[in-house]
């Protein structure tokens, strides 16, 4: 289970649970869920579910409770979030999107779903707050050591991380329907701008991977001797 307690200015208080191992409908899901919270509302392009099977998309139900606390709230707005890991604890003062994109990160990943959750892996090691570097590292170091496992069960790893470009390719896919889906489920922006900072931290990793990965090899390859 991991903690964040968003503290705003004027004493208000917002705190979300996030249940890394949780199935099915959130405990704190609504009796009626908002219009865009239907699987076929925004759909994402590349969305595998089977609408006869799930009426709504899991993502959009996992995070309507958390949209709904900030939907007029500004993206500026100054708070103070805390996340509390089993491990750890972080703080940070920051804008509401900052705090918000972390959040909605986390939530996603966990999530149902079948896209985001090859992510799920990640979330078990969570990062708050993360620059495009950490997540760059984190996701690198992942996506090998699965390549290291399927090596070992006598699969063919990819160590040429064709698979990892792939999946930002399909992660944006989702962030730019999310995109579309809260753009009638806000009245500010916070929500809005949570999301448009994954989608361009994502694309950033996409579109120039090679690029962003040779970056980080003065820390780990040119300085052994």
């Amino acid at each position: 289970m991991i903690e964040y307690v968003f503290k705003m200015a004027d004493g208000t208080t917002f705190q979300f649970e996030v249940d890394l191992e949780r199935t099915g409908q959130p405990t704190t899901a609504p009796a009626q869920p908002a219009t865009w919270t239907a699987l076929g509302y925004q759909r994402c392009p590349n969305c595998p579910l089977n609408p006869q099977v799930h009426s709504r998309c899991p993502v959009a139900v996992d995070i309507e409770s958390i949209t709904s606390k900030f939907n007029r709230i500004l993206s500026y707005t100054q708070v103070a979030v805390e996340v509390r890991t089993p491990e750890r604890t972080y703080l940070k003062q920051c804008d509401a999107q900052t705090g918000l994109r972390a959040l909605l990160g986390l939530v996603m990943a966990s999530s149902a779903c079948p896209v985001l959750a090859r992510l799920k892996g990640l979330t078990h090691y969570h990062l708050p707050f993360a620059t495009i570097e950490e997540t760059l590292f984190r996701s690198a170091s992942a996506y090998l050591l699965k390549q290291y496992f399927i090596f070992k069960d006598g699969g063919r790893p990819d160590l040429n991380l064709n698979g990892l470009g792939q999946l930002y390719e399909e992660l944006n896919r989702v962030n730019t329907a999310l995109k579309a889906r809260l753009q009638s489920a806000s009245e500010a922006d916070a929500n809005l701008n949570a999301v448009v900072s994954l989608l361009y931290l994502g694309m950033s990793v996409a579109f120039s991977l090679e690029d962003k990965l040779m970056e980080l090899r003065p820390h780990f390859l040119d300085n052994i001797g």
